[in-house]
């Protein structure tokens, strides 16, 4: 019995032993917990932003009304959507998209599209489903910011054209009226004020592009802003645009009003990369980096054939402010890239287009 005693006392060291060692490989897991990978970029950009479209996008818009605000986007190929139930709201195909422009509370919107060498116009009422062709030979429309009129130019068989207001008012019964007859060519129209209207010409690298103001009460034109390479985005909701030049050999963007006073901005990025819903917030994407060598680029006429893409950061800038400092929002990366269009804001949601892939993104702020 003595003899086994010792040999009894090894076992349950043993024992023992194998108990706490089991013990402890159980308790590893909580010890120890196993590592989390570190998001990828991709990951890290679809927890910040969330897409609108499955197709890709021309362009949207926003339809608010007394009771409710609702995004649309239009496709490549002329089909309307409800970008948040993602409803059908058109499935008519239009070739050749060009342009697209909104009423003042986006409850109709012109289309222009282009087949051969001549445009058509067409407005589309996206409450009421229905379609409304314009006539044939207007070269430029948009809609009045206050009315539910529309202003176009129509070419006369002379060369020159005809600026002419239509009432698209029922009791109206789409009365047209000509205001005046102009010799400029080939400007696309902006009503940014009752009596006022932009004749906006195409922006080109090389040509010092001219844009004229025309005075509808009194029919008077007098230039409103110049510069190589002249975009300009009007926000007429705010009263104010957004303006870029090329000045030796560097994109100048401006803060602009109806009277063309100018603020200069110490950023450069393109005026449809910028919102000024929230003004005197500005929210504006400024490249970090771009897909060719800035050497070798061209603006921004290659900007807009779509010859460049850019990495974007997102901003918030106090305009209000010289000292604030701009508040990151939202960061691409080569891995993620993002290259912002059409940039705007509803509540604390932002809306853009990624020129990367075309869809329709959001990012809440």
């Amino acid at each position: 019995m003595k003899k086994l005693i010792p040999f009894i006392i090894i076992l349950a060291i043993l024992a023992l032993g194998i108990g706490l060692y089991l013990g402890w490989q159980k308790a590893k897991p909580f010890l120890n917990p196993p590592t989390t990978p570190a998001p990828t970029p991709e990951e890290v950009l679809q927890q910040k932003i969330k897409s609108l479209s499955d197709k890709e996008v021309f362009d949207y818009w926003i339809n608010s009304s007394a009771t409710s605000t609702e995004i649309f986007y239009i496709t490549l190929d002329g089909k309307i959507f409800n970008a948040e139930t993602n409803e059908e709201i058109s499935d008519q195909i239009i070739n050749n998209l060009q342009q697209i422009k909104t009423s003042s509370d986006g409850s109709k919107i012109l289309i222009k599209s282009v087949a051969a060498t001549s445009a058509s116009f067409t407005i589309f009422n996206v409450e009421t489903k229905i379609w409304q062709p314009l006539d044939n030979g207007i070269v430029a429309v948009d809609f009045s910011p206050t009315e539910d009129k529309i202003i176009y130019l129509m070419k006369t068989k002379t060369g020159a054209s005809n600026l002419i207001i239509k009432d698209l008012g029922a009791k109206a019964k789409q009365k047209s009226t000509t205001i005046m007859s102009l010799n400029q060519q080939d400007f696309d129209i902006n009503w940014i004020d009752k009596d006022l209207i932009l004749l906006i010409p195409k922006p080109a690298n090389q040509i010092t592009s001219e844009v004229w103001q025309v005075n509808l009460k009194d029919k008077t034109i007098k230039l409103f802003a110049s510069g190589n390479g002249l975009m300009l985005n009007w926000q007429k909701i705010k009263q104010r645009g957004l303006k870029s030049i090329i000045s030796k050999d560097r994109l100048v963007t401006y803060l602009i009003d109806k009277n063309n006073q100018e603020q200069v901005f110490n950023f450069s990025t393109f005026p449809d990369k910028c919102t000024l819903d929230d003004f005197p917030q500005l929210y504006c994407a400024i490249a970090i980096t771009t897909s060719i060598s800035p050497q070798r680029l061209t603006l921004p006429d290659d900007y807009l054939k779509k010859a460049v893409y850019f990495n974007d950061i997102l901003y918030k800038i106090d305009t209000a402010s010289s000292t604030s400092t701009p508040e990151e929002i939202l960061s691409s990366t080569d891995e993620a890239p993002i290259d912002i269009f059409n940039l705007r804001k509803i509540g604390n949601t932002l809306l853009f287009i990624n020129r990367y892939d075309n869809k329709l993104y959001k990012i809440e702020i």
